[in-house]
């Protein structure tokens, strides 16, 4: 992916300057150079230059090389808090935490990038895993396994997130790593305590350490995959942004509905989808319970923290009004007059109704114990 010497211009998003050339590689504009509007559920919106007139086209993704950078830093960026809690929710401000949105674009991440769906930097060392568990699916898809009980035919796990120290320092990496590996078995597990859902894997590593890479490359996902389970692969853009905590996890205040209730009539900003928890795939902060808070204990006794949540999309067309990065959007929006087209789903996952998968950890105990939940509407 390359913007080459042809681009014939510069041009800016927010308050950051990209170069904004592409140049076309298949189709009807063959060759062409072009500047770049916007790239939006895998649209590239841009204008060439026809008999010296610029035109603008929309093109598929396949028919360009964007430029690597304009996939990732600075391309997505949260408006800011319509609404200042301190004025109207003060016994929330200790509540508050940071938490890094990690913006999945579409793109063709390497085992050396931080992704979502990507490749992985798997050591040749160590096999590639596979689940041997019972799996169910629907009655269309072929299941490689007995649902009665015993293990079947070997599914290869499938890579959901990498993430390297180096883009996302702010994660709370085990001593003497720098690598965060996150896979699933994308078929359900009946016999799973958390419900016949995906079954994640988590690994720690050195990225110094792993060495030789995998040569035989990373196994295709089982072509039978339910539908939504195998992510589109991604670059990220990581965001830090406050967020504060779903409203089922506030203590209880009297008067506190009523409160949030006067901020929403009177600027259309509604607490729950607009004020509280960010959407999306994210690291730290709270969790986007979409069903009432599960959170899991260690064998410590302490609460585990949450580390990560895997979500089908990054926003939908409500909570889109605040959480749509202003690029996709725009800067000004009144939550009552204006409207958002249509949800952002960049991984195409779907994890049950349009749900979440959200991994805890536990920093005290040694081996960095962690757990799972999962949830949808």
């Amino acid at each position: 992916m390359t913007t080459g010497d042809r681009a014939p211009s510069q041009g800016t998003t927010g308050d950051n300057a990209f170069p904004r050339g592409i140049e076309i590689v298949g189709g009807p504009f063959e060759g062409m150079a072009a500047t770049l509007d916007s790239v939006d559920d895998g649209q590239i919106r841009g204008q060439v230059s026809i008999f010296d007139q610029w035109t603008r086209i929309s093109l598929r993704r396949c028919q360009v090389a964007l430029p690597r950078e304009l996939h990732r830093f600075g391309m997505h960026t949260t408006r800011v808090p319509p609404v200042d809690l301190a004025d109207h929710l003060p016994e929330l401000l200790p509540m508050a935490r940071t938490t890094t949105r990690l913006h999945p674009c579409p793109g063709y991440p390497s085992t050396s990038d931080s992704s979502v769906g990507g490749p992985l930097r798997w050591p040749a060392v160590e096999p590639w895993p596979n689940c041997s568990m019972p799996h169910h699916a629907p009655d269309d898809v072929a299941v490689p396994g007995d649902v009665a009980g015993a293990p079947g035919e070997p599914v290869p796990l499938v890579p959901i997130v990498q993430l390297y120290a180096r883009d996302v320092s702010e994660l709370p990496f085990p001593p003497g790593t720098d690598l965060l590996q996150v896979l699933w078995c994308p078929f359900d597990h009946p016999d799973e305590d958390e419900g016949p859902w995906p079954r994640p894997m988590l690994y720690w590593r050195n990225e110094a350490a792993v060495g030789a890479r995998l040569a035989a490359g990373i196994p295709e996902p089982s072509e039978d995959s339910p539908f939504g389970t195998v992510p589109r692969p991604c670059l990220i853009d990581p965001e830090q942004i406050v967020e504060y905590p779903n409203p089922d996890e506030l203590p209880y205040q009297p008067d506190q509905v009523g409160r949030m209730d006067a901020i929403e009539a009177a600027t259309g900003w509604s607490y729950s989808r607009h004020l509280s928890v960010a959407p999306g795939v994210k690291i730290g902060g709270w969790p986007g319970w979409t069903q009432p808070p599960r959170w899991p204990e260690c064998t410590c006794g302490r609460r585990m923290e949450h580390l990560l949540t895997v979500s089908s999309r990054e926003y939908d067309v409500e909570s889109g009004k605040r959480w749509a990065p202003i690029q996709h959007v725009g800067a000004d929006i009144d939550p009552r007059v204006d409207s958002i087209e249509r949800g952002f789903s960049p991984t195409d996952l779907c994890i049950g109704d349009m749900g979440g998968m959200y991994l805890f950890i536990c920093p005290r105990c040694p081996n960095t114990p962690w757990a799972y939940r999962f949830d949808c509407s």
